[in-house]
């Protein structure tokens, strides 16, 4: 499978798999919307750019793939409950179209990227085959309806769903809007970091970007059974710890605490013994990753 499709390709996750799968020609297709100009920068040879919206694309088109990678879609988690319609317009309803046209191609195999967060919070140590699925955002949800989607044989063609941490890690298209980052960002800018209070001994699954390029290379390898749901993190972290690994290169980082919860913070933790069994390992962790972000911000 030496052709490959990333849609919304210039986001983070696209632009550290284009960046480090070379052994592979790709072609990434994203609509600029998010102005993600940057991702262009020193584009490597083996990549081709094509400016369009995902949905634009015909099977004509994605008969010249063996490979899909479908990243684009509305990602902002927590901002999603002020635009649930458009997270169902383009996450949902185009997303099942634009698989539906991959079912009509010659494409050999999708892998769709989906988020741990369809699990919302569960009391104890959650598996794929759990019954605990309680997406607590309309971007968790739009995720689990793309699950369902696939789960229910409606297209022919081989798919993985990996169900993905929330990502941490040093990338030149850096975006503030999952907790890690959020919170190197802040603290290399003297801001206080924002946190509720009762979250503070959360656990939740995160995930490096080295660790999901792991991921997406054993989907890449056929190593991985076809048709299944693969969670994949690099460890489940108690919010506190985050925190003080930053303190410990920013010791004079303040902490906001609030009484009023934030949107999506509800605390679960997942195991991924199911994909380790297939060679998958942790190549990085959260300490080198914070300490990776809070360099490339210029903070230490």
């Amino acid at each position: 499978m030496n052709n490959i499709l990333i849609t919304g390709g210039l986001g983070v996750l696209g632009k550290f798999l284009f960046d480090n799968l070379s052994n592979y020609n790709i072609t990434i297709v994203d609509n600029l919307l998010t102005q993600r100009y940057c991702s262009l920068f020193y584009l490597p040879k083996h990549v081709q750019f094509i400016e369009s919206g995902f949905e634009d694309l015909t099977v004509d088109f994605l008969n010249n793939f063996d490979t899909v990678i479908h990243l684009a879609g509305i990602i902002d988690a927590a901002n999603s409950f002020n635009y649930k319609d458009e997270v169902q317009r383009v996450n949902v309803d185009l997303t099942k179209l634009f698989f539906e046209k991959i079912n009509q191609s010659r494409v050999k195999l999708l892998v769709f990227p989906s988020s741990t967060s369809v699990y919302g919070k569960a009391a104890n140590i959650v598996y794929e085959d759990s019954d605990v699925i309680n997406p607590q955002s309309p971007y968790a949800e739009s995720k689990l309806a793309i699950e369902e989607f696939l789960q229910q044989d409606n297209i022919s063609v081989p798919y993985i769903i990996l169900r993905l941490g929330t990502i941490f890690g040093k990338v030149i298209s850096f975006r503030p809007h999952t907790v890690i980052n959020k919170f190197c960002f802040q603290a290399a800018h003297q801001q206080p970091l924002t946190v509720w209070k009762d979250a503070i001994k959360y656990y939740r699954p995160y995930l490096g970007l080295q660790d999901m390029l792991s991921g997406i290379q054993l989907c890449l390898s056929e190593d991985l059974p076809f048709n299944e749901v693969y969670n994949v993190c690099t460890g489940n972290y108690e919010l506190s710890y985050i925190i003080d690994l930053i303190k410990d290169h920013l010791p004079n980082t303040k902490i906001n605490y609030i009484d009023t919860p934030l949107l999506n913070q509800f605390q679960y933790q997942v195991s991924d013994d199911k994909i380790r069994k297939y060679g998958y390992y942790n190549k990085t962790s959260i300490e080198q990753g914070i300490k990776e972000t809070l360099q490339l911000l210029g903070a230490i």
